[in-house]
This record gives structure tokens, C-alpha cells and sequence, in this order.
């Protein structure tokens, strides 16, 4: 990938959400930190992805953490969404403090993010989300802030995995060595995930 100017800016977003991240999805008892629960580690991590995307997201747009509704359909709901991106308003806002948790309605929106702390091989439960979020949402993106592996060969086979699961987008931050716990940063996939987002109609 060509790093242009505004790409270098994007990348810069990437080293700031590290920052904020990183620090509590690699909190294990293996590298000398406390374990923060999964669900919390996946909280942080999506409220910081949430503020990437509000940087970047079209007018008319918005992104938050919930579930979606299909009003038509008996009212039913989806299973819980650490990201939507959907249009307008959505059906329901449910605020406090500084969490919001909204009821997006299955014609307004356009994306469902399922966001990871780490991945190192797609699970039946990712297929299972992946394909009954499918019935409320035309696109299932995955995000892991870091793939368990040194080597881009084995993101490619993931990426696959990923893909064949049924979503549409895999993005990840970083590369993790498990023997060395040497990380690499790998920026493509970010400023992708950031471009995709600019384009959204």
C-alpha cells in the first residue's frame, strides 16, 4: 500500500487506539497482568473503534453499540452488536453516563461489527453469530485487535476462514509471535477499515 499523506494521518489514529487498548486486551495472568473479563476487554476496545468511526462516517450515519430491531417481523431482535452502523435515528436510545446502547431498525442499518480483542482461528460460535446476524443486516465485518501468529501467511488463511464464515470485511490491528510475544503493527488493514468507512453510502 502507497502511504500517502492521509494515509500516515490514519495510521497515527491506529498508534493512538493501541494506546488506549492494548493495554487491557493483553491483560493475562502470561504477561503479568491482571485479567480484566472478556466482555469488558471487547467493551473498551469497541467504544474506542466507535470513536474512530465517528471521526470518519458520513453525515446521516452513525455508529454505536446495541442490537437491531425488526419492527415488521413480531418485533424481534438481534443478538447483541458491539458495533451498528446504521442511518438516522435509531428506534431507541438508552444513554448514561458516557454508554450508549441503541435499537437500530433492520431498514436503517448497513453494518454489524463483531469486534475481538485477539483471534487465532475462527470458532463455531463466530459462524453462528456471523449467519443469525445475517438475518437483520445486509454486512457482517469481524475486528481483532491482534492475530495470534507471526507470519501474514497465516492472516491470509484466517482472512479465508473469515470470509467463508460468511462476513464480509476481517480486519486486525497487530500480529502477535506466541513464542517471542513480539508484536508488529501491521497499518494496512487499519487505514482499509478507515477508507471503507469514508465510502459508505
Amino acid at each position: 500500500m502507497r502511504i500517502t499523506r492521509a494515509n500516515a494521518v490514519i495510521a497515527q489514529e491506529l498508534d493512538e487506539l493501541l494506546a488506549k487498548s492494548t493495554p487491557y486486551s493483553l491483560s493475562s495472568p502470561s504477561f503479568g497482568n491482571p485479567t480484566i473479563h472478556d466482555f469488558v476487554k471487547g467493551l473498551i476496545l469497541s467504544t474506542n473503534i466507535i470513536e474512530v468511526i465517528d471521526k470518519h462516517i458520513p453525515n446521516g450515519y452513525r455508529a454505536d453499540w446495541g442490537q437491531v430491531i425488526d419492527e415488521k417481523d413480531g418485533n424481534t431482535f438481534s443478538k447483541e452488536c458491539d458495533i451498528i452502523i446504521y442511518e438516522r435515528k435509531p428506534s431507541k436510545l438508552i444513554k448514561n453516563k458516557s454508554i450508549t446502547f441503541v435499537l437500530a431498525d433492520k431498514k436503517q442499518t448497513k453494518i454489524v461489527i463483531q469486534v475481538k480483542s485477539s483471534i487465532q482461528s475462527v470458532t463455531n460460535d463466530d459462524k453462528k453469530y456471523c449467519k443469525e446476524i445475517k438475518k437483520f443486516v445486509p454486512e457482517v465485518w469481524y475486528i481483532a485487535e491482534c492475530c495470534w501468529t507471526k507470519s501474514k501467511n497465516r492472516v491470509e488463511a484466517l482472512r479465508r476462514e473469515i470470509k467463508k464464515a460468511g462476513y464480509n470485511q476481517f480486519f486486525y490491528f497487530y500480529r502477535m509471535n506466541e513464542a517471542t510475544l513480539e508484536r508488529t503493527i501491521d497499518y494496512e488493514p487499519f487505514i482499509n477499515f478507515v477508507n471503507l468507512i469514508k465510502k459508505l453510502k
